[in-house]
């Protein structure tokens, strides 16, 4: 993999800041989006190109003017249509999203957003206060991890037995989430409800259960409620990208050296 060049688009901030860490060992040109970079570029002139989170369709066929052969593309979620762009142009994909060291530190900075949330969206300590995890995925994981060092107590829901079980060995109480026997009075007794679960599952006697004084912090994308609810949810999606641009730059960026060091000899 010989890069030399690399050109970021997309008008994400994230990106300056990826552009920035890489500009130490490449040259780096940034674009606020596609438009731009053909205004401003002539002819195929990059090894490689990054791209956001959320790549739109005009991007494609930028790329295909503004790359050199062999080029390489990192981006985060892939498309059919940047699938097929590349196969015909000859330039190697790899998705930075996908990566494992991406997930895993991309959740810590939504775990750190949760808990700014819940501190300043609330007037209770977090010391003492009930907390709900719903789910147990990378991002609930930490989250709970997060209050519970704050002296939460913490309650977490899930499916899996073997996700129960982890639960209960890292000392939260663990519920069903497929149980209303037990998911009920947990919501009941939630003071905070942090969910990561991209599905409907707050409905009916269960989002009747949740104290009217009770907040959601929905992390998840796409809501757990139904409508309106008497309760306050506060929709906190890509909280990294909201608020740690930096960190979470320079996390895109350490994933795509990874990839880089990985694929040397290609």
């Amino acid at each position: 993999m010989n890069i030399s060049d690399i050109i970021f688009t997309g008008g994400d901030r994230r990106m300056n800041y990826a552009a920035e860490k890489l500009e130490r060992t490449y040259k780096c040109a940034v674009f606020a989006n596609a438009e731009d970079a053909l205004l401003s570029t002539e002819g195929r002139n990059y090894d490689a190109a990054v791209l956001p989170i959320n790549p739109g369709q005009d991007i494609i066929p930028f790329l295909s003017r503004t790359l050199n052969e062999n080029a390489v593309i990192f981006a985060g979620k892939t498309t059919p249509e940047l699938d097929t762009m590349c196969r015909e142009n000859g330039y190697k994909l790899y998705s930075y999203l996908e990566r494992e060291e991406f997930a895993v530190l991309n959740a810590v900075l939504t775990a750190e957003g949760a808990v700014a949330i819940a501190i300043n969206e609330t007037d209770k300590a977090l010391c003492g206060e009930n907390v709900l995890v719903l789910g147990y995925g990378r991002i609930a994981k930490i989250t709970a991890a997060y209050f519970s060092a704050l002296g939460a107590k913490v309650t977490a829901a899930a499916r899996k037995s073997s996700d129960l079980a982890w639960i209960r060995s890292q000392g939260y109480c663990p519920v069903d989430i497929t149980s209303d026997e037990q998911l009920i009075p947990a919501l009941a007794d939630a003071g905070i409800i942090i969910n990561t679960v991209p599905a409907r599952i707050i409905t009916g006697e269960r989002a009747e259960a949740i104290n009217k004084d009770t907040l959601m912090i929905e992390l998840a994308s796409s809501d757990c409620t139904d409508g309106e609810t008497a309760f306050r949810v506060i929709k906190a999606g890509g909280l990294p990208g909201k608020i740690s641009p930096i960190t979470a730059g320079y996390i895109i960026a350490e994933t795509i050296e990874n990839i880089i060091a990985e694929n040397k000899s290609c």
